[in-house]
């Protein structure tokens, strides 16, 4: 990745967040036009029995284990909006990049079959905009290289 445009992340504040899942909506309406919680490119995992929640965001690597892997160079960096972007229509949906993510966030569309990341809506992050306690924020950085080598 280009420096010094170090990318930006989601990350999410478990303690506020209330498990309402606004912000998968909002994702999977965004991307696909569709409220389909398993099109949404953010994951809360709720359990209804209990109510607790726990929520996974992309990481915005930046030596991005699923680019570096993706045979057909589907996923690249996009400086301006500073995060990594897969083409759909390049991606032949191999999986390969789901299985190098150490966060396990990229994964493949079940509708499209192609692998499916935050983009952090063009640098919009309207999962950002509609979490109603504010439990989602954009942070510079990335920890992703820490969790790869954690793993």
């Amino acid at each position: 990745m280009p420096d010094p445009i170090a990318p930006l992340h989601l990350e999410l504040d478990e303690n506020l967040c209330i498990g309402c899942l606004s912000c998968m909506l909002v994702c999977s309406e965004r991307h696909t036009g569709t409220s389909n919680l398993q099109r949404a490119r953010i994951r809360i995992q709720l359990d209804v029995l209990t109510a607790e929640h726990n929520g996974h965001t992309c990481q915005q690597c930046a030596d991005s284990p699923c680019a570096a892997i993706c045979p057909q160079e589907a996923i690249t960096y996009d400086e301006a909006v500073r995060a990594w972007r897969v083409d759909e229509g390049e991606c032949i949906g191999c999986g390969q990049c789901a299985d190098a993510c150490p966060y396990e966030m990229i994964h493949l569309d079940p509708v499209t079959d192609t692998a499916i990341k935050c983009d952090l809506c063009e640098g919009k992050a309207r999962c950002v905009e509609v979490c109603p306690p504010g439990a989602l924020r954009l942070v510079d950085g990335t920890a992703c290289k820490e969790a790869a080598n954690g793993r």
